[in-house]
C-alpha cells in the first residue's frame, strides 16, 4: 500500500509542478489571494495572480482549463486543495468560457465569494483602477483604489506638477459614481461605460469614467482604464 501511495503522491506533484493556474482575483481580498495563493504553490502549482474581468458565463466559483492539460489528475488534485481551505469549485470545464480561451497545461481559477454573481452588477473592485484622461487639454491621472479612496493628479496651467486631490469615492447607483472631497468642498459625478474594443492583436477590456456634467477643473474630460487579453 505504501508503495502505491508514494507513487501517486509522486506523479501527483510533477502534475502540479507544470501547471499553471491563472488566479482571477477582482473579487478576493488581499488575504484570500495570499492565502489561496501560498496553499497552491505549496502543492506545487504555478499561481499567476491576475485582475481581469470575468467572462460572462461565469457566475460561481469555476475552473477553465485546457483541452490539451497534460497531466489530468491536476484539475482534481486543484479541486481538493482548494477544497481544504473552504473554496467550492461549482462548475469545472474545458476549452473556451466566453471569449477567455486557455491553451497548453494552463488553467484558470476564477472564484467568487458566496451570494455574489457578477453578471449582477459592481463592486468596488471593478472599478478600481488607474485611469488616463482622454480628451484633455492637459494629462490627469486618477487612481480609484479598493478602499473607496482616490488621489486625482494633474497640472495646473501655472506649471505646478502632480497637483493633488484626494478623497473619496461610491458607486452611488449603477452605473454613476461619485467623488467627493475629504472636507465635502467639491464633489464629481462620472457614469460608468465597459465595452469590449479589437484591434488585430485581440480584445481589450475598457471602463470609462463619463462626466455627468463639465467640470471647469477637466472640461470635456473622461477617464479611461483598459486591459488586453493575451492568448493565454
Amino acid at each position: 500500500m505504501k508503495p502505491i501511495l508514494c507513487l501517486f503522491l509522486s506523479l501527483f506533484l510533477v502534475a502540479c509542478s507544470s501547471t499553471e493556474i491563472h488566479l482571477y482575483s477582482r473579487y478576493l481580498t488581499d488575504d484570500e489571494v495570499k492565502r489561496v495563493t501560498k496553499k497552491l504553490e505549496e502543492a506545487n502549482f504555478k499561481v499567476i495572480p491576475n485582475d481581469l474581468l470575468f467572462p460572462e458565463t461565469i457566475t460561481h466559483s469555476s475552473l477553465i482549463y485546457s483541452p490539451f492539460i497534460r497531466h489530468d489528475s491536476a484539475v482534481g488534485g486543484l479541486i481538493g486543495v482548494l477544497n481544504e481551505i473552504g473554496w467550492s469549485v461549482q462548475n469545472a470545464s474545458s476549452l473556451v468560457s466566453g471569449n477567455h480561451w486557455y491553451s497548453k497545461n494552463n488553467v484558470a481559477l476564477l472564484l467568487l465569494p458566496d451570494g455574489f454573481n457578477p453578471q449582477e452588477g459592481l463592486l468596488s473592485q471593478d472599478i478600481a483602477h488607474l485611469y488616463a484622461s482622454r480628451n484633455c487639454n492637459t494629462d490627469i491621472g486618477l487612481q480609484l483604489n479598493k478602499n473607496n479612496t482616490y488621489r486625482l493628479t494633474f497640472n495646473t496651467e501655472d506649471g505646478d506638477n502632480n497637483t493633488q486631490l484626494n478623497g473619496r469615492w461610491r458607486i452611488t447607483g449603477f452605473p454613476y459614481i461619485e467623488l467627493k472631497s475629504n472636507d465635502e468642498a467639491w464633489w464629481f459625478y462620472f457614469k460608468i461605460e465597459q465595452r469590449i474594443e479589437t484591434d488585430q492583436i485581440g480584445s481589450i477590456e475598457i471602463v470609462e469614467l463619463l462626466p455627468v456634467t463639465e467640470y471647469e477643473l477637466f472640461p470635456n474630460c473622461s477617464f479611461v482604464y483598459g486591459v488586453r487579453n493575451w492568448p493565454q
